[in-house]
C-alpha cells in the first residue's frame, strides 16, 4: 500500500506546537524563580564572605577603616560599603540592567554586628525567607 505524502498532518503539528507552548507556560515561571533564588543565595554568601574578611582585617587592625579588597559585586548585584573605626555596613544593591532589578526581596545590607536586612523588600518577604537562613 503506497502512502501519498508521507509525514505530518497541519492538525498533528498544532498539536505538538500547543502541547509545547501549555508546558512551557509552566515551566519557565518556576525555572525563574529557581534562578532568582541562586542569585540570592550568591549575593548573601558573597555578603557573607565579605564579612568574614573585615572581621579578620578587624583582628589584626583594630578597626575596619582602611580594608581593601572589598568586592565589587557580581553581574547582578553592586555591593558598596561603609567602613568605619569600629563599624562598617555592606550594601548589595540590585542592577537595574540584571534580572534581579526587580527582585521582590530587594537590595541586601549586612552590618558589623551581623544584622541582616532587605530593602525595599516585599512585605510579605521575611529576612529569613530572602538570606536563606
Amino acid at each position: 500500500m503506497y502512502r501519498y505524502g508521507a509525514g505530518f498532518t497541519l492538525m498533528e503539528l498544532m498539536i505538538v506546537v500547543s502541547i509545547i507552548g501549555i508546558l512551557g507556560a509552566f515551566v519557565y515561571p518556576v525555572y525563574s524563580d529557581s534562578m532568582k533564588r541562586s542569585h540570592r543565595a550568591q549575593i548573601t554568601v558573597l555578603l557573607s564572605e565579605q564579612s568574614q574578611s573585615l572581621e579578620r582585617f578587624y583582628t589584626k587592625k583594630g578597626l575596619y577603616s582602611g580594608a581593601e579588597n572589598i568586592s565589587p559585586g557580581n553581574q547582578h548585584y553592586l555591593i558598596t560599603h561603609a567602613l568605619a573605626d569600629q563599624a562598617f555596613l555592606l550594601t548589595a544593591t540590585r542592577k537595574e540592567d540584571s534580572t534581579m532589578a526587580g527582585d521582590a526581596c530587594g537590595n541586601y545590607t549586612l552590618s558589623h554586628t551581623g544584622l541582616a536586612a532587605n530593602t525595599d523588600a516585599a512585605p510579605d518577604l521575611t529576612v529569613q525567607q530572602c538570606w536563606g537562613r
